[in-house]
C-alpha cells in the first residue's frame, strides 16, 4: 500500500468507548421485565447489541408494535440508559489519548452506533472527546441494524476512505458481521465478549486502548500479518 493512501479508523460507541453493556442489559431488562417478559443474558445478547431499539423491540414483542408505541418504548429505555451512563457509566482505558494519536498521525476518525444520538453526546462528554470527533453516525441515520453492512458503508462514504483502507472497534458480534460485511478490518473490544469468542472474527483483540498503537492500526489497514494484541 502507498504510505499515503488515506487510513480511517471507525469506532463502535457501546462496549466500545464507554463499558456500557452491562448498563444497557439492566435497563433492557428491567422494561422487559414491567411487561412481564424475562430474557436470558444469551436472549438480551442476541436481541440488543449491535441492534437499533426499534428492531430489538420488534424482536420481542413482534412486528405489529405500531410506530407511536415503538416512540413510548423507546423513550423509556433511552431515559434509564442515559441515567445509567451519567451515574454508572466508564469510559475504555486509553480511548482519548489513542484517539489524538491517530489525528495527529493524519488518520481520519468516525464513530459509527446503534445508539441515539442524545447518548452519543453524553458519551462524547463523558470521554472529553466532543471536539475531535466530526463524523458521527447513530441511530437517526440508518435504516438497517447492524449487522447490515449500511452504518459502515454510510461512514465510510461520509469520510470519503475506501472501505479497505478502515479498520473498526468493535465488541459486538453483529457490529463484527456488519464491518465485515462492509469490507472493512474489525478489532474486537473484549469487554462484552471474551477474547477466545471474538479472536476468529477478527484482526485482533484488545481490552481497551492502552494495548494497540497506530503502526498496529497501519499495518492491519495494510493486511500485513502482525502479532498484534492478541
Amino acid at each position: 500500500m502507498n504510505t499515503h493512501t488515506q487510513i480511517a479508523v471507525i469506532f463502535d460507541m457501546d462496549g466500545v468507548i464507554v463499558d456500557s453493556n452491562p448498563l444497557i442489559t439492566a435497563t433492557w431488562k428491567a422494561f422487559f421485565a414491567t411487561h412481564g417478559i424475562e430474557l436470558s443474558d444469551d436472549q438480551l445478547n442476541h436481541y440488543v447489541f449491535g441492534r437499533m431499539g426499534k428492531d430489538t423491540l420488534r424482536l420481542v414483542f413482534g412486528e405489529d408494535l405500531t410506530e407511536p408505541q415503538i416512540a413510548a418504548h423507546l423513550k423509556k429505555v433511552e431515559e434509564g440508559v442515559w441515567e445509567k451512563y451519567q451515574q454508572q457509566g466508564v469510559i475504555v482505558p486509553g480511548f482519548k489519548a489513542f484517539v489524538e494519536k491517530l489525528l495527529a498521525d493524519g488518520i481520519k476518525i468516525a464513530i459509527a452506533t446503534s445508539s441515539p444520538s442524545q447518548n452519543v453526546k453524553v458519551v462524547m462528554e463523558m470521554a472529553g472527546t466532543t471536539s475531535l470527533f466530526t463524523t458521527i453516525t447513530d441511530a437517526s441515520q440508518i435504516q438497517h441494524s447492524k449487522p447490515h453492512p449500511e452504518i459502515y458503508l454510510k461512514t465510510a462514504d461520509k469520510l470519503g476512505v475506501d472501505v479497505t483502507h478502515c479498520v473498526v472497534f468493535e465488541d459486538s458480534f453483529s457490529g463484527i458481521q456488519s464491518a465485515k460485511s462492509a469490507g472493512m478490518h474489525v478489532i474486537g473490544v473484549t469487554t462484552t465478549h471474551t477474547p477466545a469468542e471474538l479472536a476468529p472474527l477478527t484482526a485482533a483483540t484488545v481490552p481497551d486502548f492502552t494495548s494497540i498503537s497506530v503502526a498496529q492500526i497501519k499495518a492491519i489497514a495494510q493486511q500485513l500479518e502482525t502479532a498484534t494484541a492478541k
